[in-house]
């Protein structure tokens, strides 16, 4: 049997092509970050930019499954590790330096971009270079029990400076919890596969918010 089998009825060939040609950049390896680029791997994922350059820390690891205590290397290069035991095939360029408006350019060749930061600042520099190289951009953010998602489409979506742009950072520690963190990172990541496959999502040019105490969504229309 084909490794993709199972997904290949909801994507169709053709999708499944897309799917495994596609660059994807993945600007933020933390709880976001590792989630997403373990189910775009796992997916067929081969073709992967990384981006960050923190290393592990022990208050990470309730939601960052993929790294250990002691491991002091860049969580780029542990993440582009992990990627290549789940897809030995796959090709990746590691940046251990911040994404910054000077370093933004690092993804110019990339065919989708996924918002894993965790910071107001770098997110629009994020919004303004997809806008800019007319790149898809799938954003996501969690704090808690909610979460949010939202696609950017050149020429057919507001972009994720024009959904979010009025939203600022919290002062406080942002509360975690892994399986909240991986909730959200798969629909993240789930967003990024329809897009790369050339499946339409409702979520284009939409804020959607998710609380997760009660499982409601609002879906709010740019």
């Amino acid at each position: 049997m084909n490794r993709y089998d199972r997904q290949i009825p909801i994507f169709g060939e053709d999708g499944q092509k897309g799917i495994m040609s596609a660059v994807v950049g993945i600007a933020g390896c933390g709880g976001l970050g590792v989630n997403v680029a373990t189910q775009l791997a796992v997916a067929g994922v081969s073709n992967f930019i990384l981006c960050d350059p923190q290393m592990p820390e022990v208050f990470n690891l309730n939601r960052q499954f993929i790294y250990t205590a002691g491991d002091y290397r860049p969580k780029s290069v542990i993440t582009a590790e992990w990627i290549m035991a789940l897809n030995p095939l796959a090709e990746i360029k590691v940046h251990a330096e911040p994404f910054s408006e000077d370093t933004k350019y690092m993804f110019k060749d990339c065919t989708i971009i996924i918002d894993c930061l965790d910071s107001f600042a770098p997110r629009m520099v994020l919004s303004d270079l997809c806008e800019e190289l007319g790149i898809p951009l799938i954003h996501a953010g969690v704090s808690g029990f909610d979460g949010q998602i939202a696609v950017y489409i050149p020429g057919k979506t507001k972009t994720i400076r024009e959904m979010i742009g009025t939203m600022k950072d919290e002062d406080a520690t942002v509360p975690s919890v892994g399986a909240a963190v991986s909730a959200i990172a798969s629909m993240e990541a789930l967003e990024a596969l329809k897009v790369m496959s050339g499946i339409r999502s409702d979520c284009e040019g939409r804020l959607v918010t998710v609380d997760m105490r009660s499982w409601t969504t609002e879906s709010i229309e740019m």
